[in-house]
């Protein structure tokens, strides 16, 4: 994979992943309840709850490319229209309607369990699933050997979740007073939309050139 690929990759990933959603509220919950002690069990559940659909993502991106280049270029096409319409209605997205945190949902306090927890929580959450789902394809090249793309993809944007968690949870107090300022959310939301169209757009010339 070129690095220039993987740069552009990571660089979309993080912007995306650091936009406050439900797994930061929940890691931001956790660290406002329980401190530092919770940082690594959360940070763990949400990074597994990831693989998983990284996983997924892969094995059918293989699949696809295997029965034919034609039939995983429907599958691109189709992740980026997500991609755009995900990228606009964040853009559009109104600030201040989803609380930052809730300290009165947290059923669990033993490391395992905050673990499966937050595993859980990320794992079935449609949305993220759907990202990933959409974004990981946009960067694989069919023509390409699949296993290096795949885990240079897959391992980049399992550690981008744990980093933006560990961000989350070991800085909850000065996290929680950015975001819940209107205009910080605001600024977030439009520039994750933002970024994602722009660097499909790049990345999409740069494959018409490489070609």
């Amino acid at each position: 994979m070129p690095h220039s690929t993987w740069i552009l990759f990571a660089v979309v990933a993080a912007a995306l992943l650091v936009v406050p959603g439900r797994s930061k509220r929940m890691v931001l919950s956790y660290a406002l309840a329980h401190g530092r002690k919770s940082v690594f069990a959360t940070g763990t559940g949400v990074a597994l709850g990831t693989a998983v659909s990284v996983a997924a993502t892969l094995a059918v991106s293989w699949l696809l490319i295997s029965l034919s280049a034609l039939t995983f270029s429907i599958f691109q096409w189709i992740g980026l229209f997500w991609l755009m319409l995900f990228g606009l209605g964040l853009a559009r997205a109104p600030a201040g309607i989803e609380p930052v945190a809730d300290n009165d949902n947290l059923p669990e306090e033993k490391p395992l369990r905050v673990i499966a927890h937050c595993f859980e929580s990320e794992s079935r959450d449609p949305r993220s699933a759907l990202l990933v789902a959409a974004l990981l394809p946009q960067f694989l090249t069919p023509a390409a050997p699949f296993l290096p793309q795949a885990i240079a993809l897959g391992a980049t944007f399992v550690a981008l979740s744990a980093l933006s968690c560990l961000v989350y949870a070991l800085f909850p107090e000065r996290i929680r007073k950015i975001v819940r300022k209107h205009a910080v959310r605001r600024t977030a939301n439009r520039s994750g939309g933002t970024v994602l169209i722009a660097a499909k757009a790049v990345t999409a010339g740069y494959r018409k050139i490489a070609a």
